[in-house]
């Protein structure tokens, strides 16, 4: 039989952990630094007319809810990182183990 403490200390224990899942999710949430939201999605004759190569990037996400958004605003944080204004993506990739991934082009663009 347990005692009322034992009882109380397992409580706290479970809602310690649920706390602790839940921020540790929470906090896995990629969001966008200064100047990624201007980052425009490019077509390939946009980048051929358009735009100057910053070089090809890559992101993952390999944990947490939303993955592919995750790796997208990771990538489009990169490109704002270069001084780009512009992003072709090459691929992208969704697996339940492996997470997703995003391959693209970071570009200066003059639009």
């Amino acid at each position: 039989m347990l005692t009322q403490t034992e009882v109380y200390m397992n409580r706290l224990s479970i809602q310690t952990i649920a706390v602790l899942c839940l921020v540790s999710l929470a906090g896995c949430a990629t969001s966008l630094d200064t100047g990624a939201e201007k980052v425009q999605v490019v077509t390939a004759a946009q980048k051929e007319r358009l735009c100057q190569s910053l070089g090809v990037i890559g992101t993952e996400q390999r944990l947490g809810p939303n993955k592919p958004s995750n790796a997208m605003h990771k990538a489009l944080n990169e490109v704002a990182s270069k001084g780009g204004n512009g992003i072709f993506v090459i691929s992208s990739n969704l697996d339940w183990a492996e997470g997703a991934s995003v391959t693209a082009e970071a570009l200066k663009c003059k639009f």
